[in-house]
């Protein structure tokens, strides 16, 4: 059972999919999905998949994962205002459609801001670092 309470692993959809995964060329790997503990698979061009729920990313550490879930939560934002603002431009008024795109322009900054902070640290030495070497998600 899935940790969403649905057994994806007795779906004879979700078998064929993984079937065809593997017949595509994909390499299941050791490590399980985090939503519904599924095997991943990494596709030939090295993008790492599960078979139900799509692109999954693997972290080292709780703080990877962490950085993974602002900048998804970042990017939701952003896309739902963005949204909002298409919506609104044949119908909605320009005092509603100028408060959507603040909160676009918000998100934009904000993810700009983490991609310097990242392209900072990334450029320090490494003797400085803490990191996990573990493999795992960070749970």
């Amino acid at each position: 059972m899935s940790r969403n309470g649905r057994d994806y692993h007795r779906d004879p959809e979700v078998v064929k999919r993984m079937a065809r995964l593997m017949m595509q060329g994909a390499v299941m790997l050791a490590e399980t999905c985090p939503i519904c503990g599924l095997p991943l698979f990494r596709l030939r061009n090295g993008e790492v998949i599960c078979p139900v729920h799509g692109r999954v990313l693997i972290v080292s550490s709780d703080e990877e994962a962490e950085e993974a879930r602002i900048d998804s939560v970042v990017g939701r934002v952003e896309s739902y205002a963005t949204s909002r603002v298409e919506e609104l431009l044949g119908k909605g008024s320009p005092g509603e459609i100028l408060e959507w795109l603040k909160v676009v322009e918000a998100a934009e900054r904000i993810r700009k801001l983490r991609g310097e902070r990242r392209s900072l640290e990334s450029s320090k030495p490494q003797a400085g670092r803490r990191g996990s070497s573990s493999g795992g998600r960070g749970e």
